[in-house]
């Protein structure tokens, strides 16, 4: 999920995105393989929220409401 999410907000988008946006240019790019059974939407948020957090992380989660997420520079 991170390397199909860092492929995104690299060369799909020149704003931050949310984690549906995200998905949405994930499916229609091919860059995940989806498995029947797991909810694509919840591990996708899921794994942006965790890898958001602290300095290694390699998303920044834009303060606010909504969750708006890009890449840290």
């Amino acid at each position: 999920w991170a390397e199909a999410a860092r492929l995104v907000l690299e060369n799909y988008s020149d704003a931050p995105m949310t984690p549906k946006q995200i998905l949405q240019v994930i499916e229609a790019e091919g860059l995940k393989e989806m498995r029947s059974g797991t909810s694509p939407l919840a591990c996708l948020n899921a794994m942006l929220h965790s890898n958001s957090r602290g300095g290694e992380g390699l998303f920044y989660k834009l303060p606010g409401r909504i969750s708006l997420f890009t890449l840290k520079v």
